[in-house]
Parts: C-alpha cells; structure tokens; sequence
C-alpha cells in the first residue's frame, strides 16, 4: 500500500499542480519511479496507490504499472482514491484512515504482511531482507530505520532500539531525538494486527495517521522491531534540497542513491520517440545532464535539463533544473531557477536566484525583457507582459 496523495506545500510550484509522488527528478524520472522499481525488484506481486491531492498526473505517469511489470494475471498494480460508499462520503483524513477505508483490496488477496510506504522518497531497496526479518521475529510491524542527524526538532520519526532490534520507543518528530535512528516511513505489517489496530483507531483515532496514533500505540503494547537500512537514500524537500539535489547529481558520487536501472514511463512524458539531444555549432555546454529531445543552443553551465527542453542562440542557463518542454528565447539568461514542463523565457529575460531560488510554474510564459528577482515565484500559467518586474515574495499576475 503506497501513501502518495499528499499535499507537499514546501516543494512550491512543483506540487501546486500534482503529488509528491509524481515530481519529476533526475533529468528523467518521477519520485514514484524509485518506489515502484522497488517493489517490483523484491517481488511484490499486488500494490494499491493510495491518492488524492491533485492525482491525475501521477496516474498518467504511472498507468497499469507496464513499466514495472504490473500487468498479468498473478501481477496487480491499483489506484485507490477517496470513494463515497453506502454510509459516508469522505476523503482520507490520514495516513492510517486511508489504508482502513481500502481494507477491502487487502482483504481480498488475505496477504500475510502488508507492507505500508511512503511515495515521498528517492531510494533504492530490496525489500525481501526486511520481510524474512519480520517473519523470522514473528513480528506484528517492523520498521526500516537510517542512522542520520535527525536535526533539533526532528524532521523525522525517531525509534529506539534494544535486544534482537525490538523498538523500545518511538516519537514522531520530537523536539530532542533520543538517537539517531530516523524512520523512513518503511512498514511491513502482520495483516491481522494491521486490521485490529487501524479498526481501533477508526473508532477512537484524532489525527488518523499511522505515525502518531497507530504505530506509537504499537509500540508499546505489541511485537515491534525494526530494520536498519545503510544504502543511500535521499529527502527531496523543500524545493531547496530537490534543486541541491540535481546540483549533486553533476558531480562523481554526489548522490547517494544509483540512477541506473530505474524503471519509468517514457510514453507519458512524449520521450519513448525522442531523438538523441541536438548540439548546434554555438552550443556551449559543460557539467550538466541533457535528456534526450533537447535542442542546446546557447550556454549551459552545472545544470539539468529534462526532456525537449530548447536553449536558443545567445542565451544562458547556470545552476538551475529545467522540466520537460521549457523554451528559453535568445538572449534571455536563467540562473539558480527551478522552471516547471512547458515553461517559455521571453527573449532577454532574467531568472535571477541567489541566495533563494527563483520558480516558475507550469505552462507560465514570461515575455521579453521581464525580471524575476531572487526569491520570487511566478505562478502556473501565469503570462507575464514585456518589462516586467518581478520582486523578492511576489507572485506574477
């Protein structure tokens, strides 16, 4: 079951229009692509995508699950949205209410463990070691772990282990973390304590999330351990740690985490029959990733550019990630900018970030000479008029 409707509001533009889950990442990939990888790598034969903020394009992207040998008799992958019944009409309150209110997907294939995750991240992980753990310890959950500076308040969930790895404590987001063991929102369920403890909290529960009320809850009263992960894994957000992370992907072993061998849905993003990148004689291009379809006319210094993206002659692109289908007219010059798919830079243009990025939304167009100062955010489909300025905050008409 793959939490992946939620609302991400610190990744600004690149999740005003769609999930966490379906940010694109890479220069070619969606965060999803990882997870499903993933599951399909370890054999995970039924997966439920639990979606309801803005899913329509992870659902593109994402379809029957091809890519990832979803399709077949014995192989299932399933969107799970919010659904009116013969008693109520609700959208997922949490976490934990989500998995309760699809209880009837589970119950239909009456799966030994259920794993539950998070859509949110980019790791690679083979999931067998965890499950024959879990089964070995005839554990109730079991919970992956990663030993990081979990930071004062914690960004994250925060476990204490003890004897044979039983998790003797945990808090979620603590303001002072008793260790350094960060949960990585990785859970693998025996089905029948899964079921007895979400119909528990659908009665008694106030936030209806797994982390705070079920799992805690858990931990004290039933049979929990957990899992240390040391493989490389990677927190895409605010929008300032996805664009540090494409920064890092220009340099040798910047990025803990491999980009090879990642399944994704190239139809959906109109790159199964794109052409190799085009370099014109004036292209002047150095330490940066170009996907295939991209027209690079001009310069381009330390950046990604997704897939079909043009620089023109005369124009300039440094430290910043372009989506899919961005246009930047000559002359125009982008600098520490993060441009969502479809965007166009009028013909000398400025998108320049310093200390805090810029951002332009989806489908939004800047006309010639327009101004887009540090900080500043131009919104979706926004359509900015020649000589415009755009300050530090301000959002574009």
């Amino acid at each position: 079951m793959v939490l992946a409707g939620g609302q991400v509001d610190s990744m600004g533009v690149l999740t005003a229009h769609r999930s966490m889950a379906a940010v694109p990442v890479g220069g070619l990939f969606r965060v999803v692509d990882f997870l499903l990888t993933n599951l399909s790598e370890s054999g995970a034969r039924r997966v439920g995508i639990l979606s309801q903020y803005r899913p329509s394009s992870l659902m593109d992207h994402v379809g029957i699950g091809r890519p990832w040998d979803y399709n077949g008799r014995t192989r299932e992958l399933a969107f799970l949205p919010p659904f009116q019944g013969t008693g109520a009409l609700d959208w997922y309150r949490g976490t934990a209410d989500a998995v309760y209110q699809n209880l009837h997907y589970i119950e239909r294939y009456a799966p030994s463990e259920v794993m539950v995750l998070s859509g949110d991240h980019v790791y690679r992980m083979d999931y067998g070691p965890i499950i024959e753990g879990h089964r070995r310890r005839n554990a109730d959950l079991t919970m992956v772990f990663k030993r990081m500076d979990c930071g004062r308040p914690s960004r994250y969930g925060v476990g204490v282990l003890g004897d044979d790895n039983r998790v003797t404590d945990y808090q979620e987001k603590p303001d002072d973390p008793k260790s350094d063991l960060a949960s990585l929102t990785i859970y693998v369920f025996r089905t029948g304590a899964l079921l007895a403890r979400l119909a528990e909290n659908a009665a008694t529960g106030r936030t209806f999330h797994l982390y705070d009320e079920v799992i805690p809850r858990m931990v004290a009263e039933d049979r929990v351990f957990g899992h240390v992960f040391e493989g490389g894994w990677e927190y895409v957000r605010p929008l300032a740690a996805w664009h540090d992370l494409h920064m890092r992907l220009l340099e040798p072993d910047g990025v803990s985490v491999p980009m090879d061998h990642v399944r994704t849905q190239l139809e959906e993003q109109g790159l199964g029959d794109a052409q190799a990148a085009f370099f014109a004689p004036s292209a002047d291009v150095k330490r940066s990733r170009i996907a295939p379809g991209c027209h690079v006319a001009g310069r381009v210094r330390s950046s990604v550019l997704f897939g079909r993206v043009t620089v023109e002659k005369g124009a300039r692109v440094e430290d910043s990630v372009l989506l899919n289908g961005t246009v930047v007219r000559k002359g125009a010059r982008v600098s520490r900018a993060v441009v969502d798919k479809r965007g166009t830079i009028g013909e000398d243009a400025r998108l320049e970030g310093g200390d805090e990025l810029v951002s332009m939304g989806k489908f939004a167009r800047l006309g010639a000479g327009v101004r887009v100062n540090q900080g500043a955010v131009v919104a979706s489909r926004a359509d900015v008029p020649d000589g415009t300025t755009i300050d530090r905050g301000g959002t574009s008409p």
